[in-house]
Protein backbone atom coordinates (compact mmCIF):
# COMPACT_ATOMS: atom_id res chain seq x y z
CA UNK A 1 0.00 0.00 0.00
CA UNK A 2 1.09 3.15 -1.05
CA UNK A 3 1.00 6.58 1.93
CA UNK A 4 0.95 8.87 -0.22
CA UNK A 5 -1.12 8.10 -3.49
CA UNK A 6 -4.03 5.92 -5.23
CA UNK A 7 -2.10 2.73 -7.57
CA UNK A 8 -3.80 1.44 -11.02
CA UNK A 9 -2.50 0.04 -13.83
CA UNK A 10 -3.56 1.07 -17.29
CA UNK A 11 -2.96 0.44 -21.07
CA UNK A 12 -1.11 3.92 -22.92
CA UNK A 13 -0.95 3.71 -26.53
CA UNK A 14 -0.21 -0.01 -26.00
CA UNK A 15 1.86 0.08 -23.16
CA UNK A 16 1.07 -1.17 -19.39
CA UNK A 17 1.45 1.73 -17.06
CA UNK A 18 1.27 2.21 -13.56
CA UNK A 19 -1.02 5.18 -12.52
CA UNK A 20 -0.34 6.78 -8.81
CA UNK A 21 -2.68 9.41 -8.14
CA UNK A 22 -2.40 11.73 -4.73
CA UNK A 23 -4.76 10.43 -2.31
CA UNK A 24 -7.57 13.18 -1.28
CA UNK A 25 -5.83 13.22 2.36
CA UNK A 26 -1.77 13.21 1.25
CA UNK A 27 -0.90 16.22 2.88
CA UNK A 28 -2.02 15.02 6.53
CA UNK A 29 0.10 11.73 5.57
CA UNK A 30 2.96 13.69 5.14
CA UNK A 31 2.42 15.82 7.94
CA UNK A 32 2.66 12.48 10.57
CA UNK A 33 5.04 11.23 8.68
CA UNK A 34 7.16 14.24 9.48
CA UNK A 35 5.95 14.39 12.76
CA UNK A 36 7.24 10.65 13.39
CA UNK A 37 10.04 11.27 11.86
CA UNK A 38 11.22 13.74 14.58
CA UNK A 39 9.97 12.03 17.25
CA UNK A 40 11.36 8.89 16.52
CA UNK A 41 15.01 10.68 16.26
CA UNK A 42 14.20 12.19 19.61
CA UNK A 43 13.29 9.38 21.89
CA UNK A 44 16.26 7.76 20.41
CA UNK A 45 18.75 10.46 21.02
CA UNK A 46 19.43 11.34 17.47
CA UNK A 47 17.58 14.69 16.84
CA UNK A 48 17.32 15.45 13.27
CA UNK A 49 15.84 18.29 11.17
CA UNK A 50 12.19 17.33 9.90
CA UNK A 51 12.08 15.94 6.73
CA UNK A 52 11.93 18.18 3.35
CA UNK A 53 7.90 17.19 1.73
CA UNK A 54 5.85 18.95 -0.55
CA UNK A 55 7.16 20.19 -3.84
CA UNK A 56 10.79 18.55 -2.82
CA UNK A 57 8.64 15.29 -3.11
CA UNK A 58 7.88 16.09 -6.61
CA UNK A 59 11.21 17.12 -7.54
CA UNK A 60 12.48 13.81 -6.18
CA UNK A 61 10.14 11.80 -8.44
CA UNK A 62 11.43 14.17 -11.72
CA UNK A 63 13.08 14.06 -14.48
CA UNK A 64 16.30 14.82 -13.43
CA UNK A 65 16.20 13.48 -9.82
CA UNK A 66 16.15 9.90 -11.63
CA UNK A 67 19.23 10.68 -14.39
CA UNK A 68 21.15 11.84 -11.08
CA UNK A 69 20.74 7.91 -9.44
CA UNK A 70 21.46 6.13 -12.94
CA UNK A 71 24.91 7.92 -12.90
CA UNK A 72 25.44 6.00 -9.16
CA UNK A 73 24.16 2.81 -10.47
CA UNK A 74 20.66 3.11 -8.80
CA UNK A 75 18.00 2.05 -11.70
CA UNK A 76 14.83 3.50 -11.80
CA UNK A 77 11.75 2.94 -13.58
CA UNK A 78 11.30 4.89 -16.71
CA UNK A 79 9.21 7.99 -16.01
CA UNK A 80 6.54 9.18 -18.80
CA UNK A 81 4.55 11.97 -17.16
CA UNK A 82 4.99 13.67 -13.68
CA UNK A 83 2.67 16.77 -12.70
CA UNK A 84 1.76 17.82 -9.15
CA UNK A 85 -1.37 15.11 -9.28
CA UNK A 86 -0.09 12.31 -11.21
CA UNK A 87 3.23 9.87 -11.89
CA UNK A 88 2.73 7.31 -14.45
CA UNK A 89 5.71 5.08 -14.69
CA UNK A 90 6.44 1.93 -16.98
CA UNK A 91 4.99 -1.65 -15.05
CA UNK A 92 7.08 -4.28 -14.14
CA UNK A 93 5.46 -7.54 -14.13
CA UNK A 94 7.59 -9.18 -11.74
CA UNK A 95 6.00 -6.49 -9.36
CA UNK A 96 7.86 -5.63 -5.63
CA UNK A 97 10.63 -7.22 -4.05
CA UNK A 98 8.52 -8.35 -1.20
CA UNK A 99 6.08 -10.53 -3.25
CA UNK A 100 9.22 -11.47 -5.11
CA UNK A 101 11.26 -12.63 -2.17
CA UNK A 102 7.48 -14.01 -0.67
CA UNK A 103 7.35 -16.58 -3.45
CA UNK A 104 11.29 -16.88 -4.43
CA UNK A 105 15.04 -18.23 -2.72
CA UNK A 106 16.52 -15.43 -4.69
CA UNK A 107 18.44 -14.43 -2.19
CA UNK A 108 21.25 -13.05 -4.13
CA UNK A 109 18.96 -10.25 -5.25
CA UNK A 110 18.83 -8.77 -1.38
CA UNK A 111 22.40 -8.06 -2.30
CA UNK A 112 21.79 -5.90 -4.96
CA UNK A 113 19.66 -3.79 -2.44
CA UNK A 114 21.88 -3.78 0.38
CA UNK A 115 24.33 -2.10 -2.26
CA UNK A 116 22.14 0.19 -3.52
CA UNK A 117 21.46 1.18 -0.02
CA UNK A 118 25.34 1.80 0.86
CA UNK A 119 25.61 3.80 -2.65
CA UNK A 120 23.22 6.42 -1.81
CA UNK A 121 24.48 6.56 2.03
CA UNK A 122 28.23 7.03 0.26
CA UNK A 123 26.23 9.54 -2.13
CA UNK A 124 24.88 11.64 1.18
CA UNK A 125 21.77 10.92 0.94
CA UNK A 126 18.98 8.16 2.32
CA UNK A 127 16.00 7.02 0.74
CA UNK A 128 14.12 7.03 4.19
CA UNK A 129 11.01 4.47 3.26
CA UNK A 130 13.35 2.22 2.14
CA UNK A 131 10.60 -0.96 2.37
CA UNK A 132 11.35 -3.84 0.16
CA UNK A 133 7.46 -3.10 -1.34
CA UNK A 134 9.35 -0.28 -2.99
CA UNK A 135 11.84 -1.98 -4.79
CA UNK A 136 10.52 -3.53 -8.57
CA UNK A 137 11.92 -6.55 -9.97
CA UNK A 138 12.49 -7.45 -13.69
CA UNK A 139 15.28 -10.46 -15.20
CA UNK A 140 16.37 -10.37 -11.46
CA UNK A 141 17.76 -6.75 -11.65
CA UNK A 142 16.14 -4.26 -9.07
CA UNK A 143 14.84 -1.34 -9.80
CA UNK A 144 13.94 1.34 -7.51
CA UNK A 145 10.76 3.31 -7.30
CA UNK A 146 8.58 5.84 -4.90
CA UNK A 147 11.89 7.79 -4.45
CA UNK A 148 9.98 11.48 -3.36
CA UNK A 149 11.18 11.05 0.23
CA UNK A 150 15.00 11.27 -0.63
CA UNK A 151 16.75 13.47 1.43
CA UNK A 152 20.41 15.04 0.63
CA UNK A 153 21.71 13.90 4.64
CA UNK A 154 23.11 10.93 5.49
CA UNK A 155 23.84 11.19 9.20
CA UNK A 156 23.95 7.82 11.51
CA UNK A 157 19.74 7.84 12.36
CA UNK A 158 18.64 8.29 8.85
CA UNK A 159 21.36 6.02 7.44
CA UNK A 160 19.86 3.27 10.36
CA UNK A 161 16.78 4.16 9.58
CA UNK A 162 17.24 3.08 5.60
CA UNK A 163 18.74 -0.06 7.26
CA UNK A 164 16.12 -1.01 10.06
CA UNK A 165 12.88 -0.36 7.72
CA UNK A 166 14.26 -2.53 5.22
CA UNK A 167 14.77 -5.51 7.48
CA UNK A 168 11.65 -4.57 8.77
CA UNK A 169 9.34 -5.12 5.88
CA UNK A 170 10.47 -8.57 5.12
CA UNK A 171 10.68 -9.63 8.88
CA UNK A 172 7.10 -11.60 8.82
CA UNK A 173 8.09 -13.96 6.17
CA UNK A 174 9.43 -17.42 7.49
CA UNK A 175 12.54 -17.40 10.28
CA UNK A 176 15.07 -19.31 7.38
CA UNK A 177 13.77 -16.85 4.73
CA UNK A 178 14.44 -14.26 6.69
CA UNK A 179 17.88 -15.15 7.85
CA UNK A 180 18.70 -15.53 4.67
CA UNK A 181 17.75 -12.26 3.32
CA UNK A 182 19.13 -10.26 6.20
CA UNK A 183 22.51 -12.01 5.51
CA UNK A 184 23.03 -11.25 1.72
CA UNK A 185 21.48 -7.40 2.39
CA UNK A 186 24.29 -6.75 4.91
CA UNK A 187 26.70 -8.38 2.90
CA UNK A 188 25.68 -6.29 0.18
CA UNK A 189 25.75 -3.33 2.04
CA UNK A 190 29.14 -3.95 3.25
CA UNK A 191 30.50 -4.92 0.20
CA UNK A 192 32.90 -7.26 1.25
CA UNK A 193 31.82 -9.83 3.71
CA UNK A 194 35.12 -9.85 5.16
CA UNK A 195 35.48 -6.69 5.48
CA UNK A 196 35.48 -4.21 9.35
CA UNK A 197 32.81 -2.22 8.18
CA UNK A 198 29.95 -2.20 10.74
CA UNK A 199 26.05 -1.62 10.08
CA UNK A 200 24.84 1.77 12.55
CA UNK A 201 23.59 0.56 15.35
CA UNK A 202 20.13 1.98 15.80
CA UNK A 203 19.41 -0.11 12.87
CA UNK A 204 18.38 -2.79 14.95
CA UNK A 205 16.29 -0.73 17.06
CA UNK A 206 14.84 0.70 13.95
CA UNK A 207 13.82 -2.52 12.25
CA UNK A 208 11.65 -3.73 15.70
CA UNK A 209 9.90 -0.74 16.56
CA UNK A 210 9.06 -0.19 12.35
CA UNK A 211 8.27 -3.73 12.31
CA UNK A 212 5.38 -3.62 14.57
CA UNK A 213 3.61 -1.26 11.51
CA UNK A 214 5.13 -2.83 8.38
CA UNK A 215 4.21 -6.36 9.51
CA UNK A 216 1.18 -8.76 8.56
CA UNK A 217 2.42 -12.40 9.70
CA UNK A 218 2.46 -11.55 13.12
CA UNK A 219 3.62 -15.12 13.70
CA UNK A 220 6.61 -15.13 11.86
CA UNK A 221 7.02 -11.63 13.09
CA UNK A 222 7.22 -13.08 17.13
CA UNK A 223 9.43 -15.51 15.48
CA UNK A 224 12.25 -13.44 14.00
CA UNK A 225 11.93 -10.93 16.86
CA UNK A 226 13.15 -13.47 19.35
CA UNK A 227 15.93 -14.86 17.24
CA UNK A 228 19.29 -13.17 17.70
CA UNK A 229 20.19 -11.32 15.05
CA UNK A 230 23.77 -11.79 13.01
CA UNK A 231 24.26 -8.10 12.33
CA UNK A 232 27.47 -6.62 13.66
CA UNK A 233 27.40 -2.94 14.64
CA UNK A 234 29.10 0.41 14.48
Amino acid sequence: MNWQRDISISTIDGQKVVIKRNKSIKNIHEYLLVFSFTFLSLILLHPSSPLKTGNYILRNEGFSARKELEKIGIHTPKLLQIDSDVIVEEYFEDGNLYKYLKNSNDFGIVHQVGWITRTLHDNGACFIDNKAQNYLVRNSKIYRTDLGLIQNKANEFMKSLDIGIFLASLLDLENKKYKKIEEHFIAGYICDTKSNQRIPYLSIIIRNIASLVLASNHNNLVTNLLTKSDIKYN
